[in-house]
């Protein structure tokens, strides 16, 4: 029988967003040259990524928002510690890694093998992110508390350790969905540090007022900063308000 996931992946082509080329195992030297041809872009950084059909390809708008955003930042801002919540394959920190070389990234998620997969990419492309499962209490929902426990349990990757769970990143990105964004955001505040940039995606045009409103109380200009596709891009910068977890 036909292994349809290795099909369809390898229909895939090297992706360029945003000045970086994403490329999986099975692309050649000969596949990136002709999408940097087509593209006709001189300067790319490249990012080699075992990603799995679970952890998207990087053309989804939501990737592109965000990458965007975080060259924007990196490159405009005084950035040197970056955290990408729901980091998937961690290509998001890994983006910004490959941006600027003194960068540090710090991922988490849910998924264990989310974690492993993004762990084994920063190794690949030897650059600076470090991936953890959170720790069980953020997670308010039945059905990412179950995941999570499961990880947990395994023992398999480390958990978010307290000196990394602190206000003491530059810049956060999270790429996830609507709900979860609205109840973590007292979490994900607690993260930023004074005057630190928020970029948030994984949200539906019709969603972005109420995403607006759940970060509104912890960020000052939060806004509706992009769309693209029918997907938005939240951005905000973080105020003095305490966001005790």
């Amino acid at each position: 029988d036909r292994d349809w996931v290795i099909h369809v992946q390898q229909s895939w082509s090297p992706i360029l967003v945003e000045g970086i080329i994403l490329r999986f195992p099975w692309h050649t030297d000969d596949d990136v040259r002709q999408i940097i041809g087509k593209n006709k872009e001189n300067s790319v950084a490249e990012l080699r990524l075992e990603g799995g059909v679970a952890f998207g390809t990087g053309e989804h708008p939501t990737t592109q928002l965000c990458m965007s955003w975080i060259q924007n930042i990196i490159r405009n801002h005084n950035v040197s510690k970056l955290m990408d919540y729901g980091a998937g394959s961690g290509v998001l920190g890994l983006s910004a890694c490959a941006i600027s070389s003194s960068l540090d990234a710090v991922g988490v998620d849910i998924d264990v093998d989310a974690v492993r997969i993004a762990n084994a990419n920063a190794e690949i492309n030897n650059l600076r992110m470090n991936n953890y499962l959170p720790p069980l209490e953020e997670t308010e929902d039945s059905e990412s508390k179950s995941i999570l426990m499961k990880g947990h349990q395994k023992g398999q990757q480390e958990v978010l350790p307290e000196g990394l769970n602190a206000p003491i990143y530059d810049a956060l990105v999270a790429n996830i969905l609507a709900a979860p964004l609205v109840t973590l955001s007292k979490t994900i505040a607690g993260l930023v540090k004074q005057n630190g940039f928020l970029g948030l995606s994984g949200i539906l045009s019709q969603q972005g007022d109420a995403v607006v409103n759940a970060y509104s109380t912890f960020f000052d200009d939060v806004k509706i900063a992009e769309e693209l596709n029918g997907w938005v891009l939240v951005t905000g910068t973080r105020n003095n308000m305490p966001a005790e977890k």
